[in-house]
């Protein structure tokens, strides 16, 4: 066991995967989405999961078990989300049999309430805009609060979230210079659109604009806007052929779906999706453009020799 976890860790194990992708049509997730809980401390604009019905949380030993189960498949990294994962009372020991497995272990959290005590492999922190507008989406004083986490956690890994849309798009440069010199990296999303939120996202030739200006972003903070070039470069277009199986999505009450976490809640359109998650990993598959130093600065996967242009590593 112990054997296989230092495996894992290695450049030939990845190599070994994407062999059996490409050449042998195998089809086993590498990443896991585990929403933890559904309870949430805010209720942001622009999610669709607070507006479904509260349900109680799966106990620790059926996390764990599904976390073995995620692991068996495949999957060498899982994001605890929710709701808001540190509502969950055992997100500690959960972290720690996580990691204990040798698995990457990150934590996505809103930034308002204590993480002190949990030591994921990194923490992605969601902050959408400067205090104005990020206050309007997810509640008054939340922007201060993120602040406040940020620069109380130093000592840990920290990469911010930006979910974009309507709201906060004017927002990203201000962000951008503000955060760049107190975290680890910044990320870029935008939001889906879900039914009930369709009116707040961007049109594909609004978010090709919002993409040029990451662009930019990028070239100026080279080594803090983490998004890969192929990610930012086809932001609004056709992303050609993606692979949504390499990754594997859990709700709250353990359902588990491998593809798109938008099938938890209704028939994905990916001509209208500019989420990073199945096309960065789709990116990696592909080999294209920074992907894989976006996945070696996200979730730790190996040094690899890069046939990319882009230099990160």
């Amino acid at each position: 066991m112990h054997n296989l976890i230092k495996l894992k860790k290695t450049a030939p194990y990845y190599y070994y995967r994407l062999l059996k992708w490409r050449l042998f049509g195998d089809c086993s997730p590498i990443g896991a989405s585990i929403k933890i809980t559904q309870r949430c401390n805010l209720q942001c604009t622009h999610c669709p999961w607070h507006k479904n019905h509260q349900m109680k949380d799966l106990s620790l030993n059926s996390w764990k078990n599904i976390i073995d189960e995620l692991i068996a498949s495949g999957v060498t990294v899982i994001a605890i989300e929710g709701g808001e994962p540190t509502l969950y009372d055992n997100l500690h020991d959960i972290v720690e049999y996580i990691k204990d497995r040798g698995v990457y272990c990150i934590i996505i959290t809103n930034g308002t309430r204590d993480i002190n005590g949990l030591l994921p492999d990194v923490f992605w922190v969601s902050i959408d805009a400067m205090a104005q507008t990020h206050d309007s989406i997810r509640g008054r004083g939340t922007f201060a609060k993120v602040v406040n986490t940020l620069a109380a956690n130093t000592d840990k890994k920290l990469i911010t979230l930006t979910s974009i849309s309507k709201e906060n798009e004017r927002d990203i440069e201000a962000l951008c210079n503000f955060l760049h010199d107190k975290v680890y990296g910044l990320m870029f999303n935008f939001i889906y659109p879900y039914s009930n939120i369709k009116h707040n996202t961007l049109n594909n030739e609004e978010r090709q604009e919002v993409g040029k200006r990451l662009l930019l972003l990028k070239k100026k903070y080279p080594q803090k806007v983490l998004n890969s070039y192929s990610f930012l470069k086809g932001i609004g277009s056709d992303k050609g052929h993606l692979y949504p199986w390499l990754l594997t999505t859990v709700t709250s009450d353990g359902k588990k779906i491998q593809g798109c976490l938008v099938r938890h809640v209704e028939t994905e359109d990916c001509s209208l999706c500019d989420m990073g998650c199945c096309i960065e990993l789709s990116n990696l598959y592909k080999l294209n453009d920074g992907a894989i130093a976006f996945w070696a600065k996200n979730i730790g996967l190996p040094k690899l020799i890069s046939i990319s242009s882009e230099k990160m590593l």
